[in-house]
């Protein structure tokens, strides 16, 4: 591992799990599961914490709908791979706004023409402060 690596490592919390989350992951954590974003999934030995070690960046809205119930201890079954799918569903793709991904929605506008924009002026006029 390259020097860059490791000070990535010990100084950045955001691009993924900190030193202190090995540690206690080691020392008090089980493996039970992956999603396929491939973040990993811990519980705890006594069954009463679970989180998630992210694959790229800290960003919970990276994690798989199903994983997100068990995390939030609303199911205590772990997610298969074998989950039931139908067709009509879309892959889970996180939360895009703010990046080239988001939705736009195009914008259609009408083509005004001249007097359109004559008659819309005629019946409103700006405030000019006094």
């Amino acid at each position: 591992m390259g020097i860059k690596k490791v000070l990535k490592f010990l100084f950045t919390w955001w691009n993924g799990n900190t030193v202190g989350t090995m540690v206690y992951t080691y020392l008090n954590g089980k493996k039970v599961g992956e999603d396929y974003f491939g973040n990993f999934f811990y519980e705890s030995k006594n069954k009463r914490n679970r989180w998630c070690i992210y694959s790229y960046q800290s960003d919970a809205s990276k994690i798989s709908p199903e994983w997100n119930s068990w995390l939030r201890f609303i199911t205590n079954s772990c997610p298969t791979d074998k989950a039931t799918t139908y067709e009509w569903q879309k892959p889970f793709i996180g939360n895009l706004t703010g990046l080239d991904g988001a939705y736009k929605p195009e914008i259609v506008r009408a083509r005004e023409t001249n007097e359109d924009l004559s008659r819309h002026q005629a019946d409103y006029t700006a405030w000019k402060p006094e």
